[in-house]
């Protein structure tokens, strides 16, 4: 029966969850609202007929599907209050969609917002005293599949329902990710927050944007951008597919290390700091690597922190969306290479408009990156140098984003191939203009189908990718400049 729990106590709430929601299209939750005289869980608690008159929802907005599960299966008005939705229970609702990817894997479609951050009035020194504590210290988290993009949203239907208490297994790193961000706003840069700042825990835009939602902060005269508490969607990706769909869990480079209260970065600077001043012939020696094989750097910094497998695929890698990079710099500390990202899809990039589901979001902009640096010594001798976490700040957004749109553009509008002899270039956003991320071709040769049927290059067809026209054309990817790098790995970007 519709509303029939006991909003006090968290175990009725969650049976009458798993018992009269899963799998249910929400146009079915509503035609039970509509046949039911009561509309409120207070009025269905004192059996009292209804007249509150609803507005006709509307079926556009995807964010609302959240809202209407509120109103329509449990009888909750949808209110600004900071208690939790389910106050005497002590227990927060949220809603959040899951997608099935090409290739049959799971991952969240987005973070999880959690509450918005009062700048003046948020506790900055114990987390457990904050209103995200406060809030969200329990959390009935329901999943809904959003993969096709024109599902209506009646047809939305919820697929998990969990339980959500904090994993102490976490809370470390967490505790850590707050006391950065509070330190932030102490110091008063409420205005420099960024995704990049947490691990697990991190803090996103909230509101309409624009200029439309500055926010006094305490600590300085500079307005700052309304900002919410978010467990991120590589978190979400991790808690979806080894808490909810109980996928095996992946190696942890806390595993062997006992004892410790330092978190997961802090054992990785240890690790391979320890080798300081060893140049990378000596290490590839020590480990058992072999000097010339691809990807012989990875190896050896797996070797280093014990791993079996790929760093970038450990638990705490997949939690914070972190990317390993292992980077040769010269004497005066700029990187002998430029740093590439994945291909990226031309057809998807000219598709794809919204930017927290684009390619250089998901692969750029919201990775957090361990840079380890060989510096050479002599000519052809590096030695491990440093270490360094980064993750690109809120004030390289807008060039990011406009060489993504300027890429994007161009793709749509059909790229320009341009022939010197046996050479073929195009008008892709190229270094000498764009400091920041570039693009340009990703593969050993090159191969462009100049026109229908006629290749130019020493490729072949797996080194291309199709573009919108139907021409074949090298595969293309984003690329950090050397130059850009640089000030990074020397923090003028942190």
């Amino acid at each position: 029966m519709l509303f029939d729990y006991d909003d006090s106590n968290i175990e009725s709430i969650v049976d009458y969850s798993k018992n009269n929601l899963l799998n249910k299209p929400l146009s079915r939750i509503i035609e039970s609202y509509n046949l039911s005289p009561y509309k409120t869980y207070k009025d269905f608690q004192e059996k009292k007929i209804s007249k509150v008159t609803n507005k006709e929802i509307s079926i556009k907005s995807k964010g609302q599907y959240g809202n209407y599960i509120e109103r329509y299966f449990y009888g909750l008005q949808t209110n600004n209050s900071s208690l939790p939705d389910f106050d005497k229970a002590g227990l927060e609702l949220k809603v959040t969609p899951f997608k099935v990817n090409k290739n049959k894997t799971i991952s969240a479609k987005e973070r999880l917002v959690l509450t918005i951050i009062n700048y003046n009035k948020e506790n900055l020194d114990n987390f457990y005293d904050t209103h995200l504590w406060e809030k969200c210290a329990k959390m009935l988290l329901l999943f809904y599949e959003r993969t096709l993009e024109n599902q209506k949203i009646e047809d939305y239907a919820i697929k998990k329902v969990f339980l959500y208490k904090w994993f102490e297994e976490d809370m470390k790193v967490i505790l850590e990710d707050y006391r950065k961000i509070s330190q932030k706003i102490k110091a008063g840069k409420a205005h420099e927050l960024s995704e990049s700042d947490g691990n697990y825990l991190s803090t996103c835009t909230k509101g309409a944007g624009k200029g439309k939602d500055l926010r006094t902060q305490p600590y300085s005269d500079k307005l700052a951008k309304q900002r919410a508490w978010e467990l991120k969607s590589s978190y979400m990706t991790y808690l979806i597919n080894h808490k909810i769909f109980d996928e095996p869990d992946q190696e942890s480079i806390l595993n062997g290390v006992k004892n410790s209260d330092k978190i997961f970065t802090e054992i990785i600077s240890e690790k391979i700091l320890k080798h300081r001043g060893r140049s990378a012939d000596e290490l590839y020696q020590y480990f058992s690597v072999n000097p010339k094989a691809k990807g012989k750097n990875n190896t050896l910094i797996r070797k280093i922190l014990g791993l079996t497998g790929d760093v970038d695929k450990t638990k705490e890698f997949q939690k914070s969306n972190m990317n390993l990079r292992v980077i040769r710099i010269d004497s005066t500390g700029l990187p002998k290479e430029d740093s590439p990202f994945k291909n990226y899809s031309f057809q998807e990039l000219a598709d794809i408009d919204n930017w927290e589901e684009s390619h250089p979001y998901l692969e750029i902009f919201s990775k957090k990156f361990l840079f380890v640096i060989f510096k050479e010594k002599d000519k052809n001798t590096f030695v491990l140098d440093d270490i360094k976490f980064w993750g690109f700040p809120e004030q390289l957004l807008e060039e990011v984003q406009r060489v993504w749109r300027q890429t994007q553009n161009i793709i749509r509008e059909g790229v320009e191939l341009t022939v010197r002899g046996n050479k073929v270039s195009t008008n892709f956003p190229q270094s000498r203009v764009n400091k920041v991320i570039f693009t340009k071709i990703h593969a050993q040769n090159t191969y462009y189908e100049i026109r229908s049927s006629e290749f130019l290059g020493k490729g072949k067809i797996s080194d291309t990718d199709t573009l919108p026209s139907g021409l074949k054309i090298t595969k293309h990817s984003f690329w950090l400049p050397k130059r850009f790098l640089k000030d990074v790995l020397e923090g003028k970007w942190d």
